[in-house]
């Protein structure tokens, strides 16, 4: 089957909600949807290249790339992030060249559009089972980050740094970005995290938003909710300094996680507080008795802007969380 590749184009969006009917189980495309992630979307919308049948016009598949902004050594730069690969039932070729792949083409051609727009770099967490593949492309930089775990339920709640108090966050606002201007000194490649970008992406979620104050500052804010297998999952940990204020974030994200365990269904048990743990965050998890999961966040880095090096993006610099 030959096959055309292009960006998306707005009388495109009725095929792809017959693609989201018949090539998979995530539910209808409906226009709420589609609004939150290109009307309402910060930074401009999403990008999304498409598979198209060019006898009929029938688009057989979809790749979006939702936009995002990462710090680089102080630098904020425009980037994506790869999401929901979609390949018709009649476009999935048995034995094709990986590399002419339709999932490979439509990235290959959203690659060319947003580097020819001035775009800085594309990231992603994909699922373990994908790096292998993107192992062939030479240009990708990929590395991993380990999950760590606190078993459920606690023999008593952890205790936060003397002098440290954790409560629910009502408003992401104008505290949150200041603390932001600290925590991007921390690593040399972090997802910003400012009031407007966490709340965008806590917003189609139910997460719970936690604040962490000492001495009447906010120091550090930490998202989380359940997610997957009797899991409860730290997400976006915002923290100024990863001695205190990072422990404390994460003590009572666990503490959390432990009255939702105590309040689960026993058909929806809720066993550990989970968490993304990078290089500069393990003294603090290891501080409170985190252990070592069996699973690993791959993290893949495509380079589109020529001002941006390879060294600078290397894994060992980046902070992400588990639901970037």
């Amino acid at each position: 089957m030959r096959l055309t590749y292009r960006m998306f184009e707005d009388d495109d969006l009725p095929g792809l909600q017959r693609l989201w009917d018949d090539a998979t189980g995530w539910g209808a495309l409906t226009l709420e949807v589609w609004r939150r992630y290109t009307v309402d979307a910060p930074l401009g919308g999403l990008a999304c290249a498409v598979a198209q049948e060019p006898e009929s016009g029938k688009i057989v598949g979809q790749f979006a790339f939702i936009p995002s902004l990462v710090s680089v050594d102080g630098r904020t730069v425009r980037a994506f992030r790869p999401a929901a690969p979609i390949v018709g039932r009649e476009a999935r070729w048995a034995g094709l060249n990986p590399v002419r792949h339709p999932v490979a083409m439509m990235y290959g051609t959203a690659v060319r559009a947003l580097r020819d727009r001035g775009d800085g770099l594309i990231y992603m967490l994909p699922d373990p089972r994908w790096l292998r593949f993107f192992r062939m492309f030479p240009r990708l930089v990929c590395g991993s980050f380990p999950l760590w775990r606190m078993p459920l339920p606690l023999a008593a709640p952890l205790p936060l740094p003397p002098g440290y108090a954790a409560a629910p966050l009502a408003e992401l606002d104008g505290r949150i970005d200041r603390l932001w201007d600290a925590a991007s000194r921390l690593h040399g490649c972090s997802v910003v995290r400012t009031a407007e970008a966490m709340a965008w992406k806590t917003g189609d979620a139910t997460y719970d938003v936690l604040g962490v104050e000492h001495g009447g500052e906010l120091v550090a804010v930490v998202t989380s909710r359940a997610k997957g297998d009797r899991q409860w999952l730290v997400c976006d940990v915002l923290f100024a300094d990863p001695g205190e204020p990072l422990r404390a974030a994460l003590a009572a994200a666990c503490n959390l996680a432990a009255e939702r365990a105590r309040a689960a269904p026993p058909e929806r048990p809720i066993a550990k507080a989970a968490a993304l743990v990078t290089p500069a965050m393990e003294p603090a998890a290891r501080a409170l008795g985190m252990e070592r999961d069996r699973y690993d966040f791959p993290l893949v880095i495509d380079v589109l802007a020529p001002s941006i090096t390879r060294e600078q993006v290397a894994p060992s610099r980046w902070y992400v969380s588990a639901n970037d």
